[in-house]
């Protein structure tokens, strides 16, 4: 008898509850301010587009037999702990790594749904890290206490493990279709490991020290289509850009606490001119060169406000030059758009 008045209260909560509308995924209302940077009356170069916190409010509407099930049987984790890699290809897929929760996650815009990587309850992950893929069905996931890496099928489902030996701690991984090659930052070997989609290594660069070419415990790397490959260099205070084989080019940066350098620098990306964004967890912002090495802008500061930041680590820029920012402590995703 208790169990079926519970059963009736709950009902009668869903049946007042689905008169109300569910919140949008990404909070871009006119009710909020969308900031800009530079601040008027400079022209716009980046601007707010909306943010990624609860995956519930991602979807685009529950059912009442799904919002029923939730109440009795548990909700699962909808909410972000300490998010940190992004990957978006152009098929409307966002992948988010938490670190924090010591999951992947899978968001598709077309329909509004998310799943866990792996959609089961077995969990492999001890610190996943970063993500990338080749733009058409696989993607690539780092475990820095695993030191492995993983490989995902998205229409398949299936997670495997990527056969790869000789890694000590890989964090940062971008990928490069083209060559099918993808770059590992091996934070521990102060090193740069170029393996083929097989898992057998190509070539690697880099070794411990502070000149150019040389590391400090690297932890993340970025390419584009040209071949510009950029790596951040993180207890060295810098950002180090090579060619896809390997060689140097250019330094940018250097240990500070002024706009131009970096107090402890995490995730780069680069947009479709080939600005280079960098994310200094420190400075709670993002700092933003041209691939001179030049700064050309700042945005963000310390906060929980829309452009604000508490902590700040992954960025990826799709193709369509939508920068999608892991605010860590914040727990959220933060969307900002590169203004041509």
């Amino acid at each position: 008898m208790k169990r079926f008045s519970l059963l009736l209260i709950i009902l009668s909560l869903l049946l007042v509850s689905c008169v109300e509308s569910p919140k949008p995924s990404i909070e871009t209302g006119s009710v909020i301010e969308k900031p800009v940077w530079p601040a008027p009356p400079a022209p716009a170069r980046i601007a707010w587009q909306g943010e990624i916190k609860d995956f519930r409010d991602f979807r685009k509407q529950e059912s009442f037999w799904q919002r029923l099930v939730g109440l009795i049987v548990g909700q699962r984790q909808s909410g972000l702990v300490k998010p940190y890699g992004i990957y978006v290809d152009d098929h409307g897929h966002i992948f988010v790594v938490d670190t924090g929760a010591r999951r992947v996650y899978l968001l598709d815009t077309r329909d509004g749904s998310y799943k866990t990587i792996p959609s089961d309850d077995e969990n492999p992950f001890l610190s996943p890290i970063d993500i990338t893929g080749d733009g058409v069905d696989t993607i690539f996931i780092s475990d820095s206490k695993k030191a492995k890496l993983f490989i995902y099928s998205i229409s398949d489902g299936r997670l495997l493990e990527f056969p790869t030996i000789g890694l000590q701690r890989p964090t940062g991984i971008t990928c490069c279709p083209q060559k099918k090659l993808l770059y590992v930052a091996d934070t521990l070997a102060h090193q740069i490991v170029a393996l083929e989609f097989d898992g057998r290594e190509r070539f690697r660069f880099g070794e411990r020290g502070v000149g150019p070419g040389q590391f400090n415990f690297p932890t993340a790397v970025t390419l584009n289509e040209s071949g510009m490959l950029v790596v951040t260099d993180a207890l060295n205070g810098r950002i180090q850009i090579f060619s896809a084989d390997g060689n140097f080019e250019l330094e940018v940066g250097r240990p500070g606490d002024t706009s131009g350098t970096f107090a402890k620098p995490k995730g780069i990306a680069l947009d479709s001119d080939n600005n280079i964004y960098v994310c200094d967890a420190l400075f709670d912002a993002v700092q933003v060169f041209d691939q001179g090495g030049r700064l050309l802008l700042t945005f963000g500061d310390s906060g929980s406000r829309p452009g604000q930041f508490w902590m700040p680590t992954g960025i990826f820029i799709d193709g369509k030059d939508n920068v999608y920012v892991a605010d860590s402590y914040n727990q959220r995703i933060q969307i900002f758009r590169y203004l041509k």
